[in-house]
């Protein structure tokens, strides 16, 4: 539990930037500001795959031996 908010923080801003992008891209913007929201989006998808992979370390991190010993 502890990475899910920050998870579904990095998933909305890649969105974001994701739909930003797009729209620059569609409506021929600045080729410099392009760049650098491609950049960051890239920085935010790896912090989020890392998250991704914290969050499923944390939750995989017990051992569950029920009630069969």
């Amino acid at each position: 539990m502890p990475y899910k908010s920050r998870i579904k923080t990095l998933e909305e801003s890649v969105r974001l930037l994701d739909n930003q992008i797009f729209n620059l891209e569609k409506s021929s913007g600045d080729p410099e500001k392009i760049k650098k929201l491609k950049e960051t989006k890239d920085k935010y998808f790896t912090e989020l795959r890392l998250m991704n992979r914290a969050q499923w370390d944390n939750d995989h991190n017990t051992v569950d031996f029920g009630d069969d010993r």
